[in-house]
């Protein structure tokens, strides 16, 4: 897998096993799958604003319940089946870590891990954040809702122009 040049200055504080995920003292690094054509996303520290925990569920699951749901219509042991569908997108939901910046963006952890691991990466996180706001003399950025789909929405009038 390549590995992302650091900035300098830069190190490495903690790796995850398959290097999809590193934190340095700069930013958090989030790398793809060697043949995806998207390239590798990072955040810098001081940029990130708030986290959420979100439960994330297949949706391929949930819309087979749907279709299989209307498909009681014509013979109603798709009923079962349709139970069967949305039973399968709750077993398998999983929480996601969501990263979101001052600008609106969004970088979602490639993460599978227990409730209690990821408070702990959160709270590993925060004091590197800290540690390169106090560096930098910054203060920690603060994350609006209106302001972030204020970025969203202004970013295809922008496009237009161009």
């Amino acid at each position: 897998m390549a590995t992302t040049k650091l900035l300098t200055g830069e190190q490495y504080l903690i790796q995850t096993v398959d290097k999809r995920l590193a934190l340095t003292t700069h930013r958090l690094i989030q790398q793809r799958h060697p043949l995806s054509w998207r390239s590798n996303k990072a955040v810098r520290l001081e940029d990130i604003a708030a986290w959420e925990v979100k439960p994330t569920g297949s949706q391929l699951y949930l819309g087979l319940s749907v279709l299989t749901a209307l498909l009681v219509y014509f013979n109603e042991s798709f009923f079962m089946l349709s139970g069967f569908f949305i039973a399968l997108f709750f077993m398998t939901r999983s929480q996601k870590v969501h990263v979101l910046t001052a600008q609106g963006e969004s970088m979602v952890l490639p993460l599978d891990v227990e409730q209690r691991h990821i408070n702990s990466l959160i709270d590993m996180v925060r004091q590197a954040q800290q540690t390169r706001l106090d560096k930098l003399g910054l203060q920690k950025p603060v994350y609006s809702k209106a302001k972030a789909t204020a970025a969203v929405q202004a970013e295809p009038s922008t496009m237009a122009a161009a």
